[in-house]
């Protein structure tokens, strides 16, 4: 049983400035959300947005590769584009993927993820999202001069 079409790859112009943009929306984003107070209310919301910033991480590596991705599994590429990144991280940014896994139960199953997920989500994006941030940068500093 097909579900929908594979996950394709497709080259394109890189696109700096919207690379950027969604850099720096992601960084403001990560910043708010690391300030809400963690509860099983909030919960829901902190675990999806870390998810979602740290895609949009992985978007923006893309587009400054000059790649995009579409179709199922566009999700999974963008995560995995961050693992060719050189971090210098406690924690493997292989984590990710857990994290992604994490936030589909969140929001497709309805899942209420526990004060420890939620912590754990947390320090995830304290340690990797400034290390991975900075690696983009340093690896296409032409755009961020």
């Amino acid at each position: 049983i097909s579900r929908g079409k594979p996950m394709t790859l497709r080259l394109r112009v890189p696109d700096p400035e919207k690379a950027k943009s969604l850099m720096q929306a992601a960084e403001r984003d990560m910043k708010f959300v690391l300030a809400l107070p963690v509860s099983l209310d909030s919960g829901q919301t902190i675990v999806s947005r870390i998810y979602e910033n740290f895609r949009a991480l992985g978007y923006a590596h893309l587009l400054l590769q000059g790649k995009e991705t579409y179709g199922e599994g566009h999700h999974r590429e963008m995560i995995e584009s961050l693992f060719d990144l050189n971090t210098n991280t406690e924690r493997s940014i292989r984590v990710l993927i857990n994290l992604k896994n994490l936030r589909k139960n969140v929001n497709y199953n309805g899942y209420i993820p526990t004060i420890a997920e939620i912590e754990d989500s947390r320090d995830i994006a304290k340690q990797l999202f400034k290390a991975l941030i900075a690696a983009i940068k340093t690896r296409f500093k032409k755009y961020f001069l």
